[in-house]
């Protein structure tokens, strides 16, 4: 019997990319930063060590892409979603929940990587970690400032005439994360932790009615 020649199939640089992406996250998240090399990435992800020189500069640049990439896509598929809908007929707390729902998870998906760069703005000395996480905030709060226009149009619709979308969207996501990434601080480990469910309804809850019940 004849060997069957196998077929070279080509992939495509997103198909590439999304490759790369995936396992630098995944090792970036199980050995942090300074413990995996972008040659493990490359063979993680099945490809040569240069394409991820080629696609994304240096090993710095791919983990800022691996964190900030979930956080852009969430916020503009979220935005898009309620620009679709008519803001008088929406519904104010499937508005709130599925902002909140969404943001839980990528928050909870990246909890390692945040750590890593929250750890290197407070200890600071890591040149290269410390300016990652600079780019990356900025990045985060340009983002954020989509949902403000999405909040101010749908708040408009209802007349929430002292509505401050800056820091209604700054408290919404920043109780997102606190929840999130200080779980350990905010729930004793002697007590049962309230279910990923029970935490996403009360951030909702606490939202909603803080941004509905107004003078």
């Amino acid at each position: 019997m004849e060997p069957v020649e196998r077929k070279h199939v080509r992939r495509g640089p997103n198909e590439v990319r999304e490759l790369v992406l995936k396992a630098a996250h995944q090792l970036f998240t199980e050995q942090g930063y300074h413990g995996t090399t972008t040659k493990q990435i490359a063979v993680e992800a099945g490809v040569g060590e240069p394409v991820i020189f080629r696609n994304f500069g240096t090993k710095a640049e791919l983990f800022q892409e691996a964190i900030l990439k979930p956080f852009t896509e969430f916020i503009t598929n979220w935005a898009a979603d309620w620009d679709r809908r008519p803001p008088k007929s929406s519904d104010p707390e499937v508005i709130t929940s599925s902002f909140v729902k969404g943001f839980y998870a990528v928050v909870q998906e990246h909890r390692n990587l945040l750590g890593t760069l929250i750890a290197a703005r407070v200890q600071g000395g890591d040149r290269v970690l410390d300016r990652i996480a600079v780019d990356v905030s900025q990045a985060l709060a340009d983002g954020l400032r989509i949902m403000r226009r999405v909040l101010l149009d749908h708040g408009q619709a209802r007349e929430y005439k002292s509505l401050d979308p800056p820091m209604t969207v700054a408290v919404a996501a920043g109780a997102v994360m606190s929840i999130v990434l200080l779980d350990d601080w905010l729930f004793p480990g002697y007590e049962r932790r309230p279910s990923k469910t029970r935490q996403i309804e009360e951030l909702t809850q606490m939202l909603l009615h803080g941004i509905a019940h107004r003078d």
